[in-house]
């Protein structure tokens, strides 16, 4: 190997490994580690803390980010500009080391000479200028107008990746649109723990679960209680279960008699994805891929889920697919008297194992490294 050190640029704290982003980000880092890599992260703490159990995987440096109205006046995206620290630029420029930026959040940096000079990879999450235009929908006035603005700034943005060496994507369909702005680009699958799973009996229930605090999860349970409410009978609940959710989402739970299950032990969480026999995952944003849909796939359970959560993930041929109201409740219906066969619960996990091998996966990172003609 070339370089035994990477410096990883982390948009976020990436622990606890608690929602997408930070799982993809810390599990990656993990694996690096463990194939030998010495890892320097740098990392912007913004209410997360700092985390000691970073410091058995990396080397850890904590900077301030600039929230606040003055990063909102810029050329630059807000998510970019409150994040240039001098401080951070000085330690990246102290050796030669790879980089890997994690999001296009990290990537003013690029803008550096000296740092392009450097073997620059850059780790895109999801396409921002899209994720941030799906914002826009029924968000409040003055945040519809933030979106709308950050989204042109990102349209605009996004040709700093013509200054990287290297381009991550997460999912094929990413990487079709990102080649247009830098050819050198490759898909490198989620970064995740081990998904623990056994073929068995499920309960008559449906789940919908994830963070309940995160926007895109309340108006997915929102948009799923609407859409069920006509339909759901005694004889098959459906549950919902995840992280502070709000008022008024436990207010519709309660106006019809869905049962939520409020911030469940991990141990609980993993007991209702395994039992479940179905598992509505709905989402109003097409964004990355979705960590709640890879653990759906090692149960026993349907995955009824619609375009967005499941386009150009490779998954699509594993789930019934819904995305009108109409026929989410027909699938909704039919598949409460239809048991997954054993067969297929193999060949959905045989594919998880085969596809979302985190450590292998990294591999390509250090063949990345290998090849380069960096120094």
């Amino acid at each position: 190997m070339k370089t035994k050190k990477i410096h990883i640029v982390s948009l976020d704290v990436p622990f606890p490994a608690d929602y997408g982003g930070a799982i993809d980000i810390y599990y990656r880092i993990k694996a690096l580690h463990d194939l030998g890599l010495e890892v320097e992260l740098h990392t912007f703490e913004y209410g997360r803390g700092k985390q000691p159990e970073l410091d058995k995987i990396a080397k850890v440096n904590y900077y301030k980010r600039k929230r606040g109205v003055f990063s909102n006046l810029s050329r630059r995206p807000y998510i970019v500009q409150s994040r240039i620290n001098r401080d951070l630029e000085q330690a990246l420029l102290k050796d030669n080391a790879p980089i890997l930026f994690e999001g296009i959040h990290t990537t003013y940096y690029l803008e550096n000479e000296k740092i392009r000079d450097r073997f620059t990879m850059v780790r895109m999450h999801n396409l921002e200028d899209e994720y941030y235009a799906g914002l826009m929908k029924n968000a409040s006035f003055f945040k519809r107008l933030f979106f709308s603005i950050e989204t042109q700034k990102l349209k605009k943005y996004q040709r700093i990746l013509e200054k990287a060496d290297h381009v991550l994507a997460i999912k094929k369909t990413d990487a079709l649109e990102l080649e247009k702005i830098n050819p050198n680009v490759s898909v490198l699958p989620a970064s995740i723990p081990e998904i623990q799973g056994k073929y068995q009996t499920t309960g008559r229930y449906a789940l919908f679960h994830g963070n309940l605090s995160v926007p895109e999860n309340h108006k997915a349970a929102m948009w799923l209680i609407k859409t069920l409410k006509p339909i759901l009978r005694p004889e098959f609940d459906f549950v919902i279960a995840g992280k502070s959710p709000s008022r008024s989402l436990k207010s519709a739970c309660q106006k019809t008699d869905i049962e939520l299950v409020e911030n469940p032990s991990k141990a609980e969480m993993e007991k209702l994805i395994q039992e479940a026999q179905i598992h509505t995952l709905y989402t109003p944003l097409q964004t990355g891929i979705k960590l709640k849909l890879l653990n759906c796939m090692v149960s026993s359970g349907h995955i009824l889920a619609n375009n967005k959560m499941i386009n150009g993930t490779h998954l699509e041929e594993f789930c019934v697919e819904a995305n009108d109201p109409k026929t989410f409740k027909i699938h909704f219906v039919g598949l409460q008297s239809v048991t997954l066969e054993e067969k297929d619960f193999i060949k959905r996990k045989t594919f998880i194992d085969e596809h979302f091998n985190t450590k292998k996966n990294c591999i390509h990172i250090l063949s990345l490294l290998e090849n380069s003609t960096v120094h």
